[in-house]
């Protein structure tokens, strides 16, 4: 028989052998395969090596994912925690800002209290230099000489001692 040359590739399956020693073959022995470019040649099935290799290569593959998770997963957990950290600093650095302002705003009130007293001590420094010119005048009115004043100055003089008694003495 002639085998017809085409385009399409054939792959030759093999034929099993029977418990018996007789020889069965699949119902379609010859199954197109899809057109390769330049490739002439038929495709066989994978040998025993080379498919021992290929589930080794599939094993190392799921080994090497399985470690690439836990990588990522020990990295995310990385992450998660510098989160965490990043979080608490800058909750404290908050906090320490709002204490700062705080203490800021409570020397600003100490302060203006301050100067609020000094206003007062700086009245009554006044109150007291004006009162103590004030002695000051009544007493030389008190201690002055009263014989060669005028009949009219002596009464002055003895109505101004009396309002100087009466404020400073009752």
């Amino acid at each position: 028989m002639e085998k017809p040359t085409t385009n399409v590739k054939w792959r030759i399956q093999k034929n099993k052998v029977t418990s018996d020693g007789a020889c069965s073959s699949s119902s379609n022995l010859e199954t197109p395969l899809a057109e390769n470019d330049g490739i002439d040649s038929p495709v066989r099935s994978l040998g025993s090596k080379k498919s021992k290799r290929m589930g080794k290569e599939k094993t190392k593959l799921f080994e090497d994912l399985s470690e690439m998770k836990s990588s990522i997963g020990k990295k995310l957990s990385l992450i998660e925690d510098f989160k965490i950290v990043r979080e608490k600093k800058l909750l404290e650095e908050r906090e320490h800002r709002e204490k700062l302002i705080a203490v800021k705003e409570n020397e600003l009130q100490i302060q203006q209290e301050i100067n609020k007293q000094e206003l007062q001590t700086q009245k009554l420094i006044k109150e007291i230099e004006i009162n103590a010119k004030g002695r000051e005048m009544n007493m030389k009115i008190l201690k002055e000489d009263t014989c060669l004043m005028s009949e009219r100055r002596r009464a002055l003089h003895e109505i101004a001692c009396e309002k100087i008694v009466a404020k400073w003495f009752t």
